[in-house]
């Protein structure tokens, strides 16, 4: 999935306007994320519950109602006078970044269901062992993504925001379809009733929703970072340059996203947990040693510039703040185990309270850099930092009792 954004950044920098186009897909995808947040964590919630038929009737009508109810929302956002309110006077874009986004933001409305399908089944494939599907999706995914915005955009009927929502869509739509496919025989084959405590529509509710709104919360340090940006010298350059910046520190940090599933799905004992913090962070330094060698070899640069056509101003903010972000996949890393340990003894609210901590440092973080007047991307990495390592902190802190519950 972390091709995802380069694609997008490839087909926006052949069309004119790159930059501008840029920064509003900056807040394409921040607000459709924020939006689509509920969703989210009903890959977890899947993969921790979805034992037999029983319970998988229960979640697929959690799902649905879930997935309406955020279609709803971006719909409102999009198509109300909340856009203008939103945009204009709580995040105070720039006005020629809120008239192209709004467009391509409609366009997106579908997002939500789709990616709430997808990983519900997704889910459910990893609790019954399936995830070969899963890789095999995300490549469908891409295919289509770098597809149809090509040629989209090859059109020159649309401009680069709005060939990459409807790329996006595209993706996210043959991902669904594939997933629901294979999923099928994995539900056909789930038993009628395992043994355990009975799962009501209130236990699932108590279950997702602090995950979701942990998610919710997580995801709102976009459209926040979003928002400063807008605030800072010469707003479309700072927002176009953080876009990119994310773009490439992003392909870094998927590889740990995966990681509360493993953990999840693995954690069995007092051994296992060992070896699988072991393996967290293996790959955070794995991750974070790769995107450093990158910056200092320049390669950042010949990425960005040479192979995704960015403009060399945009690529030289993004080159200044990358080294700024060196560590987010090994914090992230660690956060991911954590979050899978507090799931697996089904301590959600402190993953939220976590986050809380995080959020709240965000906001300090990005007043200090706007009171110093840093340059904007120097503004969004510094807090980013500070709001990364505080949440962490606080989820080392929860999951010291997670980790007794587990050992027994």
């Amino acid at each position: 999935m972390s091709a995802e954004a380069p694609i997008s950044l490839r087909i926006i920098s052949q069309l004119p306007d790159a930059k501008l186009h840029i920064a509003a897909f900056l807040m394409l995808m921040s607000m459709s994320l924020w939006i689509e947040s509920p969703v989210i964590d009903l890959l977890s919630t899947s993969t921790a519950l979805a034992r037999d038929r029983k319970r998988f009737a229960l979640i697929s009508r959690f799902v649905w109602w879930v997935m309406g109810w955020c279609t709803v929302v971006h719909a409102l956002v999009t198509l109300t006078p909340l856009y203008p309110l939103i945009t204009l006077n709580v995040l105070r874009l720039p006005v020629a970044v809120a008239d192209e986004l709004r467009l391509p933001l409609a366009v997106m409305i579908p997002w939500s269901a789709m990616i709430g399908w997808r990983r519900y089944k997704q889910g459910l494939l990893i609790r019954n062992g399936h995830t070969r599907p899963v890789g095999v999706g995300t490549v469908v995914r891409m295919a289509f993504a770098a597809t149809v915005g090509f040629s989209v955009a090859s059109t020159a009927q649309f401009s680069g925001t709005m060939a990459v929502a409807i790329a996006l869509m595209a993706s996210v739509t043959s991902e669904a379809i594939f997933v629901h496919l294979v999923s099928r025989r994995v539900v056909a084959g789930l038993p009628e009733e395992v043994e355990g405590p009975d799962l009501s529509m209130s236990d699932l509710a108590k279950f997702h929703l602090p995950l979701t709104a942990t998610t919710m919360l997580t995801l709102s340090a976009g459209p926040i970072v979003g928002a400063a940006l807008a605030r800072s010298p010469d707003s479309v350059l700072a927002m176009a340059g953080w876009q990119v910046t994310t773009t490439l520190v992003w392909m870094h940090r998927t590889i740990v996203y995966a990681l509360p599933e493993v953990v999840i799905t693995l954690a069995k004992d007092a051994d296992s947990v060992r070896q699988l913090r072991r393996f967290c962070i293996g790959v955070g330094v794995f991750s974070s040693s790769l995107l450093g060698v990158l910056w200092l070899t320049r390669g950042d640069l010949a990425f960005l510039s040479g192979l995704l056509k960015t403009p060399a101003d945009t690529a030289e903010m993004a080159h200044a703040a990358i080294i700024l972000c060196v560590a987010f996949p090994l914090i992230g890393a660690l956060q991911s185990f954590a979050r899978g340990t507090l799931t697996v003894a089904r301590m959600t609210m402190p993953r939220l309270t976590s986050v809380g901590v995080g959020m709240g440092l965000l906001f300090v973080g990005l007043g200090i850099g706007l009171a110093m007047k840093w340059p904007g991307v120097s503004i969004a990495a510094f807090a980013m930092n500070v709001a990364l390592i505080g949440e962490l902190a606080a989820l080392a802190y929860f999951n010291k009792r997670a980790l007794r519950q587990i050992h027994g």
